[in-house]
């Protein structure tokens, strides 16, 4: 992956911020975007003083003329972009179907499948006049399995599903390979407003490992799909979540 360019989306903190730290270890010039500034700034200072390269943009993914504004910059600034990460999401509140306000579909709806909508469609734009790339989208177990409490999010995340192969099946003849990554429980943000209670119930009841993923994991599997090594591999949905989905 040496002199690759990588672009990745919600780059600031967990899955991203691990992504970003792997892809740049393996060579990799990062395009780190996130909505988080600060944040976003300390991902590329930490990069940059492991000697790596890497490069922010501010982007709210569920802005479609953001998405494509940003996608057109960095394309202009870098050349060329080799691989994509659309990693950008939220959790949403949980609450009971019927008691479920519009107002929470449409935001996790707008974050969590409509951006992976807006940036396939420009990151597309990018690959085919370079005559290919990869892309990793990152969904969730919950887009495998229906969520109790969670309908906006799980729905989004079998949506993403859904994109992820229908644009391996479009895409695939003109070298591009789109895959998906189905992490459970990990060790990062988006985990933090569920109860203690939940988490400990889950790690020694239904994870077979007994413990929680980390976001390290996550970003070493994202980095195998994207590269060489993982070039038959396209519209999949890779699974990792320590076994609890087998049982």
């Amino acid at each position: 992956m040496k002199n690759k360019v990588a672009f990745i989306t919600g780059a600031a903190k967990g899955i991203g911020r691990a992504t970003a730290v792997a892809l740049s270890a393996s060579g990799c010039h990062v395009i780190l975007t996130d909505i988080d500034a600060e944040a976003l700034a300390n991902v590329k200072t930490s990069i940059e003083e492991s000697r790596g390269k890497a490069s922010t943009y501010i982007l709210n993914v569920a802005d479609q003329d953001q998405v494509n504004a940003i996608h057109e910059q960095a394309l202009k600034d870098h050349q060329r972009i080799d691989y994509f990460v659309n990693n950008a999401g939220i959790g949403g509140t949980f609450a009971p179907l019927h008691l479920m306000p519009r107002s929470e579909w449409d935001k996790v709806m707008s974050v969590d499948l409509n951006s992976v909508f807006f940036c396939l469609q420009a990151q597309l734009k990018i690959l085919i006049p370079q005559g290919g790339g990869n892309i990793v989208n990152v969904s969730s177990l919950a887009g495998k399995k229906g969520v109790a409490y969670g309908v906006p999010y799980s729905a989004a995340k079998h949506g993403v599903l859904g994109i992820t192969k229908s644009a391996a099946v479009e895409y695939g003849a003109k070298n591009i390979r789109v895959n998906a990554i189905c992490p459970s429980f990990l060790e990062t943000e988006i985990i933090d407003p569920l109860p203690n209670e939940l988490l400990d119930f889950v790690t020694k009841h239904r994870v077979p490992l007994k413990r929680l993923g980390k976001p390290e994991e996550a970003a070493d599997t994202i980095v195998w799909l994207l590269s060489d090594k993982a070039s038959f591999v396209n519209g999949h949905a890779l699974v990792m979540d320590g076994g609890m989905n087998a049982g």
